[in-house]
């Protein structure tokens, strides 16, 4: 009995201690109208040890990419690799090939990707080289089977940027390009195009970009809607900046990986004359490209919150295990409702959480973990989420060291929304979910509310225990 009290005396203390830091938040004038949802839950018996308004349908931003990560590890396995397959058509006389280089795409998300350290254009150069390959008649034919539309309530002002690429069936480096500005002499001056890489020459780019002052960073916003090829390019860069980089979503990213191939293949004597020819129904496979694990992918994606790799899951999902009737909203529910989460009252819109339409509770989001926590793929799980203060997106959050590593933290943030999501240790080594959400913060209230979160993270830890 006396221990009983013990327990639920340092209950007491660490809820009030959680609720004051609430309290001295919420007394600020200017977040009086912030939502704040929070939840806090013992993965040994699934039983909330604090929690502040849980129920809330709030926007999880990116805290949904768990969501999508998770089901992916559960479903796939940690093992699980994406492979392309490349092929060739007809027959290779005299190293000439009389037909047409055809590349099969399964949805790998990762394909070509450098920040993966994979070159797949060398890949197939290398395997046409093997082949003694050294002309083509013939073209590259891309043979994409399903279909993926972007979501209708994603903001236009997101789909031309970097983190809006909608990944494909097929796709390459993350279907992105780079633009190289160069900045004005004064503010205000118009900001030129040094290059850009990859490109296409069916892209029609209107650069209203011009500069502001030193410090202000990318403020370029990209307005595009694959796959036409009209490229507005809006905002500003530092001034006197050079070759300052901004990252845009490729719309025909198609046409413009068969020009990088053709042009790589030249650089190894290797023609392709780009004209269709039709050859019988022989096929042959010239190499499997595989991806990294999808422990790899998922830690990526979790680490550096890359939307196409959250998108790109969820679409192979969807594709390759949902029934055909299912999108990703109704395949979600339907196989976590298997496995005794109820998640009807939310809407999955994608697999970033780009959407703002997006909703979900931070119960329901430590219910989801408390299940990860106990199924066949949480090591993988638990390593793809980052180390506040060590890693990833959360790595500046905790400058001075005081959590050691023992807070994994997933971070979301879309206009007004700054939330976190994932796992803590104690001090006992005892695992615990947790989930916090504020929704509604203006800009006068946006360091104040960093702050407030810092002080949660650092109290929740904080047990007694």
């Amino acid at each position: 009995m006396k221990i009983f009290c013990i327990i639920i005396l340092q209950i007491s203390t660490y809820s009030g201690q959680l609720n004051t830091i609430i309290s001295q938040y919420l007394g600020n004038s200017s977040a009086e109208n912030t939502n704040v949802s929070i939840s806090i839950r013992k993965i040994s018996d699934e039983k909330e040890i604090f929690s502040y308004q849980p129920k809330m349908a709030l926007p999880p931003a990116s805290t949904l990419k768990l969501i999508t990560t998770g089901t992916a590890l559960d479903t796939l396995g940690a093992d699980f690799k994406f492979k392309t397959l490349v092929k060739i058509s007809g027959l290779i006389t005299n190293s000439v090939l009389d037909g047409n280089i055809i590349i099969v795409p399964n949805g790998d998300p990762s394909f070509g990707s450098k920040r993966l350290g994979l070159n797949s254009i060398n890949q197939i150069v290398d395997a046409l080289k093997l082949k003694k390959i050294k002309q083509i008649n013939g073209r590259i034919q891309i043979e994409e089977k399903n279909k993926h539309v972007i979501p209708n309530d994603w903001l236009l002002g997101d789909l031309g940027n970097y983190y809006g690429a909608f990944p494909k069936d097929f796709n390459y480096n993350e279907n992105f390009y780079t633009v190289y500005f160069n900045g004005g002499d004064k503010i205000g001056d118009s900001a030129s195009i040094k290059k850009v890489s990859p490109s296409s020459i069916k892209w029609k780019i209107k650069n209203n970009v011009t500069t502001a002052d030193k410090g202000t960073g990318d403020q370029v916003n990209i307005l595009n809607l694959a796959p036409y090829n009209e490229i507005v390019m809006n905002g500003t860069v530092p001034l006197k900046s050079t070759n300052f980089e901004v990252k845009g979503s490729i719309p025909n990213i198609n046409e413009v990986f068969e020009d990088l191939l053709i042009l790589e293949c030249s650089k190894n004597g290797i023609t392709i004359s780009n004209q269709l020819l039709i050859t019988d129904t022989r096929m042959d496979t010239l190499t499997v490209l595989s991806s990294p694990k999808l422990s790899t992918i998922t830690e990526h994606c979790n680490y550096r919150s890359i939307n196409f790799f959250a998108d790109g899951l969820s679409n192979y999902l969807i594709s390759t295990i949902a029934d055909t009737s299912q999108d990703f909203n109704l395949f979600l529910k339907n196989y976590w409702s298997k496995k005794g989460l109820n998640l009807n009252n939310f809407n999955f819109l994608d697999g970033s959480g780009l959407s703002p339409m997006n909703t979900f509770s931070c119960q329901t989001m430590t219910s989801f973990l408390s299940i990860m926590a106990k199924g066949k793929s949480f090591d993988s799980f638990l390593a793809s989420i980052p180390k506040v203060g060590k890693s990833g997106t959360v790595a500046s959050l905790d400058p001075s060291g005081i959590t050691r590593g023992r807070i994994h933290a997933k971070s979301g943030s879309i206009s007004g929304t700054r939330n976190y999501s994932g796992y803590f240790f104690s001090e006992k080594n005892e695992i615990y979910a947790f989930s916090i959400y504020l929704n509604g913060i203006n800009d006068t209230i946006q360091l104040f509310s960093r702050q407030f979160l810092q002080n949660l993270l650092f109290k929740m830890i904080d047990l007694n225990q």
